[in-house]
């Protein structure tokens, strides 16, 4: 047969919800399901949030004869209509997910019922037997399938009724007695279908027990007749209940709620259009212009009230606009000015402005110093002329300081010159005696070249007259070996003359070669003495050569030595004469270079600190320290003091090479400037000009890049005003209003002033126009009310539609509650069917029958199996079901005696719902397995 498909296949991998959303193995949730859960602490921490605000708002308006009670109830208000529009959305939010959730499992029920029409018309290609083994596992693939996706719905349904509940202030959208009566009913069902399936499955056993392989054919005809008849039952039962849902008086009244409250869904809502002080009465700094709030042509229905200009976009300007007003013209605790905190912040500007005048001076003189584009003027630093005196003072001393160094290395220069003509001479009979060693030396060596020369002639000639002897008896040997091979040969064979011949010729050869030996031998003998004699008499002319060649070094080295003293005496004078006078200018070297030191640094104990160019460099780093440092607040929330940064790098520069100049005769002793020690060089200054302008401007105007921010470079280098601050937030889009706090926030000392400068104003300008001001703040006010308002009447015609719609499904469902009971149990009845299919159908897979008509008593006795095991699987059941059943009643007793609320009933269901939605899954999974073994084995079987 072909293979199955293949198309089927393919859908039914895609059919189910759990393996859309849920996969095959795992058990993660489906988005829609997610955003329900994960919301709920959200939900419960903002229905909790409303639930305050009411009771606190309550509670202020009962104070309302006081101001600042009042005020507060104004602010509980605004915290009020924001924590409902947070609800609102959350609602739609989880509504949203939810109609997702619902509108994908009507995609995948689509799908399976594809699936299912696909393998109808897949199968008319199969074989009597394939269709026999293959319809009882898609069958129970199948109902596995349905009962999978009505849990998985029933699981939404819980999640969504618990997100109503937690939204509901009031508690009266979940209605919770319902479900947990609901609860019960479901959980007795559940326990009556098992008790009934184990009642039928005992009676199809007993009847199982008598069957004839001949009559099982027959039988699993039967059943699937009994399914088939059942199925189409249903189908009319369906066309019953949609009748009753469309075409009756009560569906007729049904469907017109549910009209009514889609009509309400979507009823548009239009959005006044709102200009704060519009007729320019208000005359707050900051708040002088008109300021539009809400622009024309707002609107929004229930369905798109969270949508770009909204009912949500609306709240949120009008709230967030109120709170900005009022923080920006009232005080820091939001409740009207008094004469005594103008007092508290003119107090406080004057603190903060002279703690300003302090750092921008010293911000001043860096910025001055630094000099930007040219060379830095350190002339504007704290304590410069000190600087200034100490290293001028320095430097009218190296003059002298030098001419003394220049003294001393030129008399130890002097001295040096003395010395080395003295010990040139001094060591005459040192030279004579290495001149004798040298002489006799070389005499050797000579002698030795003689020697070795002539040794090297003898073995020479005493090698190659003993290689002729050797070579000449060699030859003589091979003569004499061929000459008696061939004599042998012409003795043997008397009569061949030609053996006779070469017996003769090879005899004249040996004699020969016995000639050329003896030859050889006589020039050995003669001309051995000879070669031994020439080299005797060379090695006597190399002996008496090297004799006379040291006798001669012996009489020049007795000169020389006889002739030193007299010469190297008046040179020695000479030189002890020139180590004294560098000892004096080493002492007046000394005596200058204390002095010239004593200048770059010195410990003075009177005062006890330095003194010199380093005392000079320190006093300096001192003073701007203490003038210009502040305290700062880390990130941690402590404090430390923040002073100007120094280096003393150039100093110990400085200091390093005066003191390499002292013994080093080719460096000459170094002037100094000021910039050569100073403890600011420019990296330290800009460094302070960014940290100071930091302090008294605010990092906000930190231009790393130099951006033309107010059309001028450096910008830090140049003092800052309110026009420049004002210019740049309106650069950067920041609202007028928000300016006082922009000033505090991020334009540090100079800022704060400026803050203080319009609190100052914007309170005295409160108190004389408080009744316009106030006036102004109602009318705000009143236009969140009517916002408010206006959704809150769309919400109670919507919650009163929804009543409808309920009360209209409550007399559909009493319409249909009879069609339900015996669908119900037709579906049962099917369940029990198609088992007994799915066991003949397993059997014959097990016993390996290919045709009903080869159906034996084995097939009946695995079919009695697969019978008693689904009988066992219910009874196993059972105590679950009992189990779930009473813990239905408990909760439903619970409830009536008030013991457990709303809230927490929801969330049972949602647990329940989840059981029950993984057991199905379980069992859909397993029919999933069964099915594709079936495939398989059939397939197999081709």
């Amino acid at each position: 047969m072909k293979k199955l498909t293949y198309l089927v296949a393919s859908l039914l991998t895609t059919a189910t919800v759990g393996m859309t959303f849920t996969g095959c193995i795992d058990n993660d949730e489906p988005y829609g399901i997610e955003q329900l859960r994960g919301a709920k602490a959200e939900l419960l921490k903002s229905k909790k949030a409303l639930i305050e605000a009411d009771a606190q708002y309550k509670l202020a308006l009962a104070e309302a004869e006081k101001v600042k009670a009042a005020a507060e109830a104004a602010k509980i208000d605004a915290e009020r209509a924001k924590t409902e529009a947070e609800i609102a959305e959350i609602r739609q939010r989880m509504e949203a997910a939810a109609l997702q959730a619902e509108q994908i499992l009507a995609r995948l029920q689509a799908e399976a019922e594809l699936a299912r029409l696909t393998y109808e018309q897949e199968r008319l290609n199969l074989s009597t037997q394939q269709q026999t083994a293959l319809d009882g596992f898609y069958r129970k693939y199948f109902t596995a399938l349905n009962n999978y996706n009505e849990k998985y719905m029933e699981y939404v349904k819980a999640q969504k009724d618990l997100v109503a509940n937690a939204l509901d202030p009031n508690g009266t959208a979940y209605d919770a007695k319902k479900a947990v009566e609901d609860a019960v009913t479901t959980a007795q069902k559940n326990l009556d279908d098992a008790q009934a399936n184990i009642e039928d499955y005992n009676e199809e056993l007993a009847e199982a027990k008598t069957w004839k392989p001949s009559e099982l054919g027959a039988k699993l005809t039967a059943y699937q007749d009994q399914v088939e008849e059942n199925t189409e039952k249903m189908k009319l039962i369906n066309l019953t209940i949609a009748e009753n849902n469309n075409e009756s008086e009560e569906g007729k009244a049904l469907v017109a709620a549910k009209k009514a409250l889609d009509a309400l869904y979507d009823e548009e809502v239009e959005i006044p259009a709102y200009t704060f002080n519009a007729d320019g009465t208000i005359t707050i700094p900051g708040l002088t212009e008109p300021q539009e709030v809400i622009g024309e042509g707002w609107s929004y229905t229930w369905k798109t009230q969270y949508n770009y200009h909204g009912y949500n976009d609306a709240l949120n300007a009008l709230v967030n606009f109120k709170n900005d007003i009022r923080r920006y013209v009232l005080d820091d605790n939001d409740v009207e000015w008094t004469k005594a905190e103008i007092n508290s912040l003119e107090a406080e500007k004057k603190e903060k402005a002279a703690e300003f005048d302090r750092l921008f001076a010293g911000w001043k003189m860096f910025a001055d110093a630094y000099n930007v584009g040219g060379t830095p003027k350190y002339d504007a630093l704290m304590s410069y002329d000190e600087l200034k005196k100490a290293v001028d003072a320095y430097n009218a001393q190296v003059s002298a300081t030098q001419a003394a160094k220049d003294a001393y290395y030129a008399a130890e220069k002097a001295a040096q010159e003395a010395w080395d003509a003295y010990n040139e001479k001094n060591n005459l009979d040192g030279d004579a005696w290495n001149d004798y060693y040298e002489a006799v030396n070389a005499a050797n060596e000579a002698y030795s070249k003689a020697v070795e020369a002539a040794n090297n002639e003898l073995d020479k000639t005493l090698t190659a007259l003993n290689n002729a002897v050797v070579k000449a008896q060699q030859e003589k040997n091979a003569a004499d070996s061929k000459y008696m091979t061939a004599q042998g040969l012409a003795d043997k064979y008397t009569d061949d003359a030609d053996l006779k011949k070469a017996a003769e010729a090879a005899k004249k050869v040996a004699e020969d070669a016995a000639k050329a030996l003896e030859t050889a031998e006589k020039a050995r003998d003669e001309q051995a003495p000879k070669a031994q004699a020439k080299a005797e008499k060379a090695n006597d002319l190399a002996a008496a050569t090297r004799d006379n060649a040291i006798a001669d070094a012996e009489k020049a080295r007795e000169l020389a030595l006889n002739d030193a003293p007299q010469i190297a005496g008046p040179l020695l004078d000479a030189a002890n004469a020139a180590d004294n006078k560098v000892y004096e200018a080493r002492d007046a070297y000394n005596e200058a270079w204390t002095e010239l030191s004593e200048l770059v640094r010195v410990w003075d104990n009177e005062t006890q600190s330095y003194a010199g160019v380093y005392g000079a460099v320190n006093n300096q780093v001192e003073e701007i320290n203490k003038e210009y440092q502040y305290e700062e607040e880390r990130y941690d929330g402590e404090y430390y003091t923040w002073t100007p940064s120094s280096d003393y790098g150039l100093y110990y520069q400085f200091q390093s090479e005066v003191n390499g100049s002292q013994w080093d005769a080719e460096v000459a002793i170094p002037e100094c400037s000021v910039a050569d020690v100073c403890a600011y060089p420019s990296s330290n200054m800009r460094y302070n000009i960014i940290a100071l302008s930091n302090k008294i401007y605010g990092s906000y105007y930190y231009d790393k890049n130099d951006d033309d921010i107010l059309g001028i470079p450096s910008a830090q280098l140049i003092p800052l005003t309110k026009d420049d601050i004002d210019k740049m937030l309106a650069k950067y889009g920041v609202a007028e209003i928000e300016y006082p706090n922009s000033y505090n926030y991020y334009f540090g000392l100079f800022g704060r002033t400026l803050y203080y400068d319009n609190r100052i104003e914007v309170a005295n300008t409160y108190i004389t126009n408080k009744p316009a001001i106030e006036a102004a703040f109602e009318d705000v006010q009143t236009q969140i009310d009517n916002l408010v308002a206006s959704r809150e009447e769309l919400s109670d015609k919507i919650d009163e539609a929804g009543k409808a719609v309920e009360a209209a499904q409550e007399a559909v469902d009493e319409l249909n509650v009879d069609s339900w009971t015996e669908y119900n149990e037709l579906q049962r009845q099917n369940g029990v069917a198609e088992a007994m299919i799915t066991a003949i159908s397993e059997a014959a897979l097990v016993t390996g029958v290919a045709e009903t008509e080869q159906y034996t008593q084995e097939t009946i006795d695995a079919a009695i199996e697969k019978i008693e095991q689904s009988i066992k699987d219910e009874e196993d059941g059972i105590p679950e079901l009992e189990e779930a059943l009473a813990r239905a009643q408990y909760v439903l007793d619970q409830y009536e005696k008030q013991l457990v609320s709303d809230a927490e009933i929801a969330a049972l269901a949602v647990e329940e719902a989840k059981l029950a939605m993984d057991a199905a899954k379980e069992k859909l999974d397993a029919a999933k397995a069964r099915l594709d073994a079936a495939i398989k084995s059939v397939e197999g079987a081709e």
